[in-house]
């Protein structure tokens, strides 16, 4: 499944690195930086008991590795009373997502809870396609999925994961694409009640820039993405970007476990399994403190 998969997305690549009609006319620095303003954070509902996070997206979500079994770890190892959900399907939008999904969304979005919200947190990620392409499709799809889950989860709090250009960082088209992704992701976000962005994006650039000592490559090999046209988040991106959430969500940085879910590696035979992060991650300690940058 995984071949199939990284086979097919090579023409997302070239839609990302070719198409010119998608320009939003975004300004940007010479370095190609992401632009720095901000869209605030939701506020946070007021959970009675267990609080409920659902992710919705594709193998961005969840692929080598999963940021909600991540997240889940992260959460166990601090005490906090968490369930986390899933809406995930390989290689779909957010609309393809929910129709592949019905029968289990349909449950969910129908359970109720005494606070009055069964869901209290929800995790958007569209496709990198749709994103890139089709802006207004993205807008719609969110909102299209906000409006099914606050019928029972008015006070739910929405953040929009930041997306990344299947590109190599140091290309002149990355610099080019990822501010008008980002710009697009922040709009999507304000288009929302009660949502902001969770910026994946701005952190693992900050992780290819070397911040805190990070090396990001070993042997000419990317420890963050994958190195072919998918880009998938490896060991290293998804503890990184898995602090940055945690933090997002419960205002402080946690404690991080012996053990996590990682992957073993990125063969269609290799697992996501609990290991040691001292073996799983190459640079735990450096990592940590990028992500804490972005508290």
């Amino acid at each position: 499944m995984k071949k199939i998969l990284l086979s097919s997305l090579f023409a997302i690549t070239m839609l990302v690195s070719c198409d010119k009609k998608n320009e939003t006319g975004t300004t940007t620095n010479d370095s190609g930086a992401t632009p720095k303003e901000t869209v605030a954070k939701p506020t946070p509902p007021k959970a009675e008991g267990t609080v409920r996070v659902l992710f919705v997206g594709n193998s961005h979500t969840e692929f080598f590795v999963s940021y909600p079994k991540m997240l889940e770890a992260l959460c166990k190892e601090n005490g906090k009373n968490v369930e986390v959900l899933t809406l995930v399907e390989m290689g779909v939008g957010i609309d393809e997502v929910l129709s592949a999904n019905k029968s289990k969304a349909d449950k969910m979005f129908a359970q109720t809870d005494t606070d009055g919200n069964y869901i209290d947190y929800v995790i958007m990620q569209e496709a990198t396609r749709v994103s890139v392409q089709e802006d207004g499709k993205f807008s719609s799809n969110t909102k299209m999925l906000h409006d099914l889950i606050v019928k029972n989860s008015p006070g739910v709090a929405t953040y929009v994961y930041q997306l990344m250009t299947p590109l190599d960082i140091e290309t002149s088209d990355f610099k080019t694409y990822q501010p008008q992704i980002v710009e697009i992701v922040k709009e999507v976000a304000k288009s929302l009640p009660n949502a902001g962005v969770v910026n994946f994006a701005d952190v693992l650039t900050s992780a290819y820039e070397g911040k805190e000592g990070y090396v990001s490559k070993k042997d000419g090999a990317d420890l963050l993405r994958f190195s072919d046209s998918s880009k998938h988040a490896l060991n290293d991106a998804v503890f990184l970007n898995s602090i940055v959430l945690y933090q997002y969500l419960f205002g402080e940085t946690p404690k991080i476990p012996q053990q996590l879910p990682l992957s073993t590696g990125t063969s269609d035979s290799d697992e996501i399994k609990l290991m040691d992060v001292s073996k799983g991650v190459s640079n735990p300690e450096a990592l940590l403190k990028i992500a804490t940058s972005f508290k």
